[in-house]
């Protein structure tokens, strides 16, 4: 008896492991079969907030499911994505994911609770956003080359804003500062739109301003654009070169957004969910609309999404490392 019961629970355990890849399989067929809660960890009525909505709502269309928004603002994106680094591995909590988040508070706060690359799936990317560098209408600097010799003639004379320690703003004007050999000083707000009006009153000399809400007040002529951060010229300021284009060597620097999941996550829920996000970004309105708002689509899949985060990693904990920007 002991025997046959031995054999049983053999045959039992074999038929287990032959039954795994095929449960995992249907469950990655069947998914979505309940709706999907996708993280935004910052505000809403933001930029990532906006991105969300108009990505994620076209997503559970081509997922034939249902995605809910879930905002969790705080500690410039971490709160919320402690969340979902902390939820079940099972392809029903995705997050936006964004540079600030992902790439530059890990490195920046040594009480940091998350690491990206460890605790999370890169599944795919969405967008990147350039900047603009803004100074007031009435600024004596007609060009880049122009402000960055002012600052090197007088290190730390000009003021430049942000939307506080650790944003694009803050991220890309320290990375120029790198790149030029110049020094500024920053003065933090707690959001980018009350640095913009000091900027446009003179309070402030220079602003790298997201493009989506940079665009309005330089064609309203309330600011005056030197340059963009991007590779290429934005279709939107067609006659505003690149910083590589006005002399900064090696300058390249987005926000960017994406998808991901938290770690352990099955691969065959990955690899789904990153082709209806690639599917997704590929739909002609969609693409249209994110460009109207200065936003270039980015779709990636799991390993070359991957490969770009691992790179924009290793980009600014070298910044903040130079920068000496660690927050103990």
């Amino acid at each position: 008896m002991k025997g046959l019961a031995y054999v049983a629970g053999v045959a039992a355990l074999a038929l287990g492991a032959l039954a795994a890849p095929w449960t995992r399989a249907s469950a990655a067929n069947a998914y979505p079969d309940r709706p999907i809660h996708a993280i935004v960890p910052f505000p809403a009525g933001g930029i990532n907030d906006l991105v969300a909505r108009m990505v994620f709502d076209q997503l559970a269309k081509t997922l034939h499911g249902q995605i809910i928004i879930d905002n969790r603002p705080g500690a410039g994106g971490m709160i919320g994505s402690k969340f979902a680094v902390d939820s079940p591995p099972d392809g029903y909590t995705i997050l936006l994911g964004a540079a600030s988040s992902m790439v530059v508070a890990p490195n920046m706060y040594s009480k940091a609770t998350y690491h990206t690359e460890k605790d999370l799936i890169p599944v795919g990317g969405i967008g990147s956003v350039p900047s603009v560098m803004c100074v007031p209408a009435k600024s004596p600097f007609k060009s880049l080359g122009g402000l960055i010799a002012a600052a090197k003639a007088k290190p730390y004379a000009l003021n430049y804003g942000s939307a506080g320690i650790g944003t694009s703003h803050h991220m890309q004007t320290v990375l120029l500062e790198q790149l030029t050999g110049i020094h500024m000083t920053h003065v933090p707000y707690k959001g980018g739109a009350p640095a913009m009006t000091d900027l446009i009153g003179g309070q402030i000399q220079l602003l790298l301003e997201p493009l989506p809400t940079a665009v309005p007040h330089v064609k309203a002529g309330d600011v005056r654009a030197l340059g963009v951060t991007s590779k290429a010229r934005s279709p939107l300021l067609p006659t505003i070169p690149t910083f590589m284009q006005a002399g900064v060597k090696n300058y390249s620097a987005t926000t960017w957004f994406g998808v991901f999941v938290p770690v352990h996550t099955p691969a065959g829920l990955v690899r789904k969910l990153g082709n209806a996000l690639i599917k997704t970004l590929d739909g002609p309105a969609l693409k249209s609309r994110l460009r109207e708002r200065g936003i270039e689509p980015m779709p990636m899949d799991h390993k070359a999404f991957a490969k770009f985060v691992a790179s924009e990693n290793v980009l600014w904990k070298k910044v903040i490392d130079q920068g000496h920007l660690k927050v103990r």
